[in-house]
């Protein structure tokens, strides 16, 4: 292991490394490295890039090592996009809730599925056995929906195909009244 360059970052507060080896490793077993080479903790350390070139022995790993932890997992929130930083945001909250859900209705569910199991489950195939049970006036915009699909304005249609379409509203007009 042989280090090429090794600097400073008083404003990220963090020491960049990149050094050579002559065998190919793991992220983890260059954090194990360098951990050893300059006795600091694994969790303190970022590697983020082992690259070698193509029939060549030497491979180059790059490396961050970082103050404290609590740098560490800033640069990495930093590194992250807004969608990623969202993405995670949700899943934390998801988390908790569960959590706290799980911590309040277990003894009260436990009490009340050993008492009516058969009931609950009876309940819910009866309603989702029933889907057409919505009101009337649904119905009847579904229908008055299925009636009278979208069509292209007339002057868009070919002359023979729009007097067919005249003749047959008339019909359905005349049939009506």
């Amino acid at each position: 292991m042989e280090i090429i360059k090794d600097s400073n970052n008083a404003l990220l507060k963090r020491q960049e490394l990149i050094f050579e080896t002559d065998n190919n490793l793991s992220f983890d077993e260059a954090k194990k490295q360098i951990a050893n080479k300059t006795k600091k903790s694994e969790e303190v350390i970022d590697v983020y890039n082992v690259k070698g070139g193509f029939g060549n022995q030497k491979f180059i790993v790059k490396a961050n090592i970082y103050n404290s932890k609590e740098d560490l997992e800033i640069m990495k929130n930093m590194e992250l996009s807004k969608k990623q930083k969202k993405e995670k945001e949700e899943a934390q909250a998801k988390s908790e809730e569960e959590a706290k859900t799980a911590t309040e209705t277990p003894s009260e569910e436990t009490t009340e599925n050993a008492e009516q199991p058969s009931e609950t489950n009876e309940e819910s195939t009866t309603t989702e056995e029933k889907p057409d049970t919505a009101p009337v006036e649904e119905r009847e915009s579904e229908k008055v929906a299925e009636e009278k699909p979208v069509e292209a304005p007339m002057e868009d249609r070919p002359e023979e195909e729009s007097k067919a379409i005249k003749e047959e509203e008339s019909k359905e007009e005349e049939s009506k009244e």
